[in-house]
C-alpha cells in the first residue's frame, strides 16, 4: 500500500512539474507577443514543446485512469519530463535574449542550444515507451 502511495505521489510531483515546463513555454511567447516580433524558431520549439507537454499529460492521466502504475513506466515519464525541461528553459532564455536583448540570457542560451533537438527528441521517445509500457 506504501508503494501505491510513493508511485501517486510521484505522478503528482510529474504533474507539477509539467505545469511549470507548460508555463516556461508560455512565458517565451509573451515577449515576442508584446513586440509582435516573432523569431520562427522560438515559436516552433514553444508550440512543439506544448505539444510533448500534453503528451506527456496524457500518459499521467492514462497512468492514474487505469492505475497503472509500472515503476519503469514512472522513471521514464520522469526522465522525459526533466528533458523537456531543459528545452523549456532553453527555449525561455533565447526568447528573453531575442526581444530584449540581454546579454546573459544569450549567454547562458547559446550554452545550452546543443542539446535542445537531441533532448527534445529523446524527451518524445521516452513519452512513447513510457506510454507503451503503461499500455
Amino acid at each position: 500500500m506504501e508503494n501505491l502511495q510513493s508511485l501517486a505521489s510521484m505522478l503528482d510531483l510529474h504533474q507539477f512539474t509539467l505545469t511549470i515546463i507548460l508555463v516556461l513555454h508560455a512565458l517565451s511567447l509573451v515577449p515576442q507577443w508584446q513586440h509582435q516580433y516573432f523569431n520562427p524558431r522560438l515559436v516552433r520549439v514553444a508550440m512543439l514543446g506544448m505539444m510533448l507537454g500534453i503528451g506527456q499529460g496524457a500518459v499521467i492521466v492514462a497512468a492514474v485512469e487505469f492505475s497503472a502504475f509500472g515503476g519503469g513506466a514512472i522513471a521514464l515519464l520522469g526522465a522525459a519530463i526533466l528533458l523537456h525541461g531543459w528545452v523549456a528553459v532553453q527555449n525561455l532564455l533565447a526568447s528573453y535574449a531575442f526581444v530584449h536583448l540581454h546579454r546573459p540570457s544569450a549567454l547562458m542560451a547559446q550554452r545550452m542550444l546543443w542539446a535542445q533537438r537531441p533532448l527534445g527528441y529523446l524527451s518524445a521517445v521516452l513519452t512513447l515507451l513510457a506510454g507503451l509500457t503503461l499500455a
